[in-house]
Order: structure tokens, then C-alpha cells, then sequence
């Protein structure tokens, strides 16, 4: 059975070997809401300010750079919604590449000869081997201030800091870390399927777990004023820290 961890950890952390800089903003209306959907970008940083826009900053390596200009941010808005989302030209056209993990080193090669080469070389097996794009991207956004937003990320981290206004984050593949003041949210809750949730907060926290048939575990609490968020990962673990 999983339970709610105490948390006490330094805050999870990811390397990027970027090359291509991304800056990117749209004006919003205040009766909008944002909608965010991203699925190759491995960290995605989100919080508030007092501008009435979108803004998106970050870096990208598509294949050590070769493919970076692959990568696209595309906004719309229609109606009272604005669209976030992130795509891949000719993505089945990009060249693929092999991708070793050799203890602490990660090496890529263009080709299967090039690998064998290196592994006849080295005499042996690695850690962890893949073969297919060879991506890294980290997106920093920030949205209005008590703006509702969604974000669904199907591989990577949603990190959360300084946010204040309903939020919905669904990570798929990858976690949901989110940093807030306990008294200026409302209401939260946070479920995950196969991953853990873990939580430093000093409020009440209701726990729930389904058992074997559908297996999840939820956490509920009040903790303070304010407004609502609902956080999920289906693989990964949910972290609710807070900075008060």
C-alpha cells in the first residue's frame, strides 16, 4: 500500500545540454483561461506575475543541435480560451540516433556501426541503451496572476513556484512538484496511479487509497484561503511542498 511521505530532500533537478534559445509571448484577456499542452519537453517550470500575458523562455536540443529548429511553440486563442502547445515538424522524417548511458556519461552515435564500434572498443555492455530523437528541452512560463490554467505534459516534470490561481497539472510519464504558500490555497488535491505523494504541509491531509482493483492514491486538504489545485501523474510521484 503507498502512503503520503514526509518530504525532507533537496529539490528534484535535471541536466540540459541545450543550444537554441526559445522567448516567446502573447497577449491575454482577463476573462481567458490557459490551456497548456506539451509532451517532449523533459522540465517544465510554471508560475505567476502581474503582466497580462503569456510568457514562454527556455532552451532546446533536438539531436545536439542539428534539429533544433524542429521545434515549435504554437499559441492560438479562441473565444475565452488560449491554446499553449508545443510541436515537431516531420518528426518521422528527423534522423534517429543510438543513446548509451555508460555510468555517469551519456554518449550518442548517428549510426548501429558507430555503436558497435564503441562498444568492440570498450568490451562490454552499458547501463542503459535507446535509439530513436535525441531531445532536451526546458520551458520556463509565466501566466497572469489568478488566470485558470491547465497543463498536461505527457514525459515531463511540472515544476510549480510562486503561483497564485486554479491550476490543474496532469503529467502522464513524468511528476508534479509544486511549491506553495499552505494559506493562500484554497483547497488541494493531488492522485497518482503507480508513483507516490509526497508532502511537507501542515495542514490536515486526508489520504485515500483504492486498493488492488484500480490502483491509485489520492490526497485531499484545506490548508488555507484561496484557490484550488488538482494535481495528478499516472506513473510518477506527486511532491507538495511548502514555502510558508
Amino acid at each position: 500500500m503507498k502512503k503520503v511521505f514526509v518530504l525532507g530532500f533537496a529539490l528534484v533537478t535535471s541536466g540540459l545540454f541545450a543550444q537554441t534559445k526559445i522567448n516567446k509571448s502573447i497577449s491575454i484577456n482577463a476573462n481567458q483561461k490557459i490551456v497548456m499542452n506539451f509532451d517532449y519537453p523533459e522540465l517544465i517550470k510554471v508560475s505567476t506575475w502581474d503582466k497580462n500575458e503569456v510568457s514562454i523562455k527556455g532552451e532546446v536540443s533536438i539531436n545536439h543541435g542539428e534539429n533544433d529548429d524542429a521545434f515549435e511553440i504554437l499559441m492560438e486563442s479562441i473565444g475565452n480560451v488560449l491554446t499553449v502547445k508545443n510541436k515537431i515538424k516531420d518528426f518521422d522524417d528527423l534522423p534517429r540516433s543510438i543513446t548509451i548511458v555508460d555510468g555517469a556519461k551519456k554518449v550518442s552515435f548517428k549510426s548501429k556501426e558507430e555503436y558497435k564500434r564503441y562498444r568492440a572498443e570498450n568490451g562490454r555492455t552499458f547501463d542503459r541503451i535507446s535509439e530513436g530523437l535525441d531531445i532536451d528541452v526546458i520551458l520556463e512560463i509565466q501566466v497572469p496572476r489568478n488566470m485558470e490554467t491547465s497543463i498536461t505534459s505527457v514525459y515531463g516534470m511540472v515544476e510549480i513556484k510562486e503561483f497564485y490561481g486554479p491550476l490543474k497539472v496532469v503529467a502522464k510519464y513524468g511528476g508534479v512538484d509544486v511549491s506553495l504558500n499552505e494559506k493562500e490555497v484554497g483547497e488541494l488535491y493531488a492522485k497518482t496511479n503507480y508513483g507516490e505523494i509526497f508532502s511537507n504541509l501542515d495542514g490536515r491531509i486526508v489520504t485515500e487509497n483504492s486498493g488492488q482493483k484500480d490502483f491509485y492514491n489520492v490526497v485531499f486538504v484545506k490548508p488555507g484561503v484561496g484557490p484550488r489545485y488538482d494535481l495528478e501523474s499516472k506513473y510518477g510521484n506527486v511532491y507538495m511542498r511548502k514555502t510558508n
